[in-house]
């Protein structure tokens, strides 16, 4: 006895190839453009931690609420809502911050050091006019519904120093 071989439909081979990889293209590409942000770092606010030049990914799916001390995210700038930067979060609500010497004070307690990751050289190209090398802020209260944001790369970053806290409804998303 022979086996008689069944002929499968050319369309029904075509949905069975394209199909799923059309499912794979959509969502990766949902992922790409809805969940992940790539985001080419243009500047050297948060070196040595992002390094000018490099690419990282951003996740946009977050809770506002579970971000904590330590977390970099990318908010809009509330001076020009068309623009955005990136910087570290240091301060919560209702969260005392100061800075003395280049130490980091949360509630009178030093901020642990290690979170700001030092460069590998000391030496700081340029020290932007109004700034020093080592730019000391007497303690601000962190008001409701906002952070306190602190660029890694303290003499040239742009942060809650020059900008104030933070609204969490400026901040759209975290360091992946």
């Amino acid at each position: 006895m022979s086996k008689t071989k069944s002929k499968v439909p050319l369309k029904t081979k075509l949905i069975s190839i394209f199909l799923p990889m059309g499912i794979g293209l959509g969502l990766s590409l949902y992922v790409k453009y809805k969940v992940l942000l790539p985001v080419s770092i243009t500047n050297v606010y948060m070196e040595p931690t992002l390094k000018q030049g490099e690419t990282k990914y951003f996740s946009k799916w977050f809770r506002k609420d579970n971000l904590g001390i330590g977390d970099v995210v990318i908010c809009h700038s509330p001076s020009d809502p068309n623009s955005y930067f990136i910087a570290r979060i240091i301060g919560k609500p209702g969260d005392s911050i100061s800075i003395q010497k280049r130490f980091v004070f949360r509630n009178g307690t030093i901020l642990d050091p290690t979170l700001f990751p030092e460069p590998a050289t000391q030496n700081i190209p340029l020290i932007p006019q109004g700034k020093t090398e080592h730019d000391d802020m007497n303690p601000i209260t962190v008001p409701e519904k906002t952070f306190f944001l602190l660029a890694d790369n303290r003499e040239m970053g742009v942060d809650s120093r020059i900008l104030g806290p933070i609204q969490e409804s400026q901040i759209f998303a975290v360091l992946w």
